[in-house]
């Protein structure tokens, strides 16, 4: 996936939607957008979650 591959070396090994918003340059108001591109993400397999906020690199 081409934005995983853009922003996997910024994100830690396990990072927050806020991080990855702050990465993206996303606005807290489009929260929603943040979390359409983390569940493609996790359907893709590159990520997991671990808690409602919290995500981990595979």
């Amino acid at each position: 996936m081409g934005l995983y591959s853009n922003i996997k070396d910024k994100l830690p090994q396990q990072f927050s939607i806020f991080q990855l918003m702050s990465i993206l340059e996303i606005n807290a108001s489009d929260v929603r957008k943040a979390r359409n591109i983390l569940k493609q993400f996790y359907l893709e397999g590159y990520i997991k979650r671990i808690s409602k906020n919290m995500y981990e690199k595979l």
